[in-house]
């Protein structure tokens, strides 16, 4: 059993644990597209399954208590509008964290800095508000867990490399930059320069991860009008490059990630990897129409998507299956109780609760507190 292996099978007793994650994940998203009527759910639950498996399956070393921490891994999301998925998670993992630290007092479970440094449901009751999370992600504030302010496509892909190369400077040996972009935004010509740059300077401590569903903006597929896949962006480019044949099963996409990170790859190369997956799986909404479109408030589709919730877990929703209030006092009050609903899910699942917590405080005490041989220039 090849080393990639074993850490795979390692995490095959969590995935079920991992797919109510998602679950929650999905329904925080949505809740906060629904009562906002803006920003981007079809990239946002497309990525659920790479970005669970990348904070949980140790390929990422992070700690959620302390994003400053110097020797953490570093993530950026290329794909700066589909924030959604990065505070939906944020909110349920930091849940765990204070549903343990509440039930035990436990300082290991205490977030650095914190309510000003944590993010919880209640601050997505002000996504794209003023003083509230921004549509696009930015390093600041409660979310010091990206470390690159992105939006524009390929925006970020870039500042990875730039990230990367720094770190090498430095001597931060083992420190990696984990990026997730779409096919979309790897359109943009600053990939070129990126994916050139990256192998000429041999950044093996970068990390990408390509979510292809083959659509983006517009209506036609992407490859219509790109030539090719992933991997024919990629390897000629002197990439080593990793797939998983479905992008939405935990077992594939874990395998394809670790691969990545820890397999017998050639040195001084930079990676990537796939995997096919559904641009707005389980939202109703699929494919271009889910970019930047979310249903309308409370509409029929809004509510399809809660039973399905709730047919696996027994939620009742506040207001189910009615149009939206009619006033903004009601309706933010309805967002808050429905994000509640779906939280009492991991609220009332002490497995649950305690396995995401250790796990988070196990993925941040693996956090190096200092590297031989790194030394940062002075100038």
């Amino acid at each position: 059993m090849s080393d990639v292996t074993k850490l795979v099978a390692a995490q095959q007793a969590n995935f079920a644990h991992w797919e109510v994650l998602k679950d929650l994940i999905d329904q925080q998203i949505d809740m906060m597209l629904n009562y906002r009527q803006s920003g981007h759910p079809g990239g946002s639950r497309s990525k659920v399954h790479y970005f669970v498996s990348l904070l949980l399956s140790g390929a990422m070393r992070w700690d959620i208590r302390h994003p400053e921490k110097r020797f953490g891994d570093r993530f950026i999301l290329v794909a700066g509008h589909t924030v959604p998925l990065v505070y939906a998670t944020l909110s349920v993992f930091n849940e765990a964290m204070k549903v343990m630290y509440e039930k035990t007092g436990d300082e290991k479970y205490a977030i650095g800095g914190g309510r000003d440094r944590t993010l919880l449901w209640e601050d997505l009751l002000d996504f794209r508000n003023v003083g509230g999370l921004p549509g696009h992600a930015e390093m600041a504030e409660k979310n010091l867990f990206v470390k690159f302010n992105t939006g524009p496509s390929g925006h970020g892909a870039p500042a990875c490399a730039g990230a990367a190369i720094a770190l090498k400077h430095a001597g931060a040996k083992g420190v990696k930059v984990f990026g997730i972009e779409g096919e979309g935004g790897h359109t943009a010509g600053c990939w070129h320069e990126t994916k050139n740059s990256s192998y000429g300077l041999g950044l093996d401590n970068l990390n990408m991860i390509m979510d292809w569903n083959d659509f983006g903006i517009d209506p036609h597929h992407i490859s219509a009008i790109v030539h090719g896949g992933p991997r024919e962006w990629f390897e000629p480019y002197g990439w080593h490059v990793h797939e998983a044949d479905n992008g939405s099963d935990w077992e594939q996409v874990t395998g394809a990630l670790l691969e990545m990170t820890d397999g017998d790859n050639p040195a001084q190369r930079p990676g990537m990897m796939f995997g096919k997956t559904r641009k707005g799986r389980g939202y109703y909404k699929y494919d271009a129409p889910s970019h930047g479109a979310p249903h309308k408030m409370n509409d029929e589709n809004f509510w399809k998507c809660r039973t399905d919730f709730s047919g696996i877990y027994g939620t009742k929703w506040a207001g189910e299956g009615e149009p939206a209030p009619d006033n903004k006092a009601a309706q933010r009050q309805q967002f808050a109780d429905d994000l509640n609903a779906a939280l009492e899910v991991l609220r009332g699942n002490d497995e649950l609760v305690k396995y995401l917590a250790d796990r988070l405080v196990e993925l941040g005490d693996s956090v190096p507190e200092g590297i031989d041989g790194f030394k940062l220039p002075t100038a």
